[in-house]
């Protein structure tokens, strides 16, 4: 082989070794997957949970009093000044067990023949008795065969057309929280202006 085919040789095994360079299959390119994580937030409200413990009222309720059913009542001895007149009324429990009185008594007043007359009770006195007949209402437990008292207080002087007033020969008394009134007790004072009758509470007897 000639110098010049050795060197045309040469120069197309280059080439070949160069196309087959060329030819190769080219290097992948690197693909970067980024993957983002989906966070999911669950807001979840605080429940606040309220209980309420039954609660039960126990209510002690004390045994109710008797009332002064059974009782003879009498008066005392009535004074009077300036047309007013005062007196005090004594009443006996005559029951065989202990019976309470709070408030104010009502009194009943009576003709000579029986008739009942007109009374109107006015509850409380405008003058001064006694500590005791001038204080307010207060309960007063009566044991058998004692007493309480109450005042009572009216006017003599004719009011308005009346030129004289109706004088009562008997009474009986209604304790205050009872319906059942006492036995008659004479009593003879004239109210006027229609009968009108002061009584106080009832008090201790003295």
């Amino acid at each position: 082989m000639t110098r010049r085919r050795w060197a045309l040789a040469l120069v197309a095994g280059a080439a070949v070794v160069l196309a087959a360079c060329s030819s190769s299959p080219s290097t992948p390119k690197k693909v970067t997957t980024t993957t983002r994580a989906v966070t999911s937030t669950t807001t979840s409200s605080p429940t606040t949970t309220t209980t309420s413990a039954a609660t039960t009222t126990s209510t002690s309720t004390a045994a109710t009093s008797t009332a002064c059913t059974h009782i003879t009542a009498s008066p005392g001895q009535g004074q009077g000044a300036a047309g007013t007149i005062t007196g005090v009324i004594t009443v006996t429990n005559t029951g065989t067990s202990s019976c309470t009185a709070n408030g104010y008594p009502t009194v009943a007043l009576l003709s000579g023949s029986g008739a009942p007359l007109t009374v109107t009770m006015v509850t409380g006195l405008s003058v001064t008795v006694s500590t005791a007949a001038n204080a307010p209402p207060s309960s007063v437990t009566v044991a058998p065969s004692s007493s309480a008292q109450f005042a009572y207080q009216y006017s003599d002087v004719p009011a308005g057309s009346q030129t004289t007033c109706p004088t009562s020969e008997s009474a009986s008394v209604t304790m205050p929280g009872s319906a059942t009134a006492s036995s008659t007790f004479q009593l003879a004072i004239g109210p006027c202006n229609n009968g009108t009758l002061r009584v106080s509470p009832v008090y201790a007897g003295s």
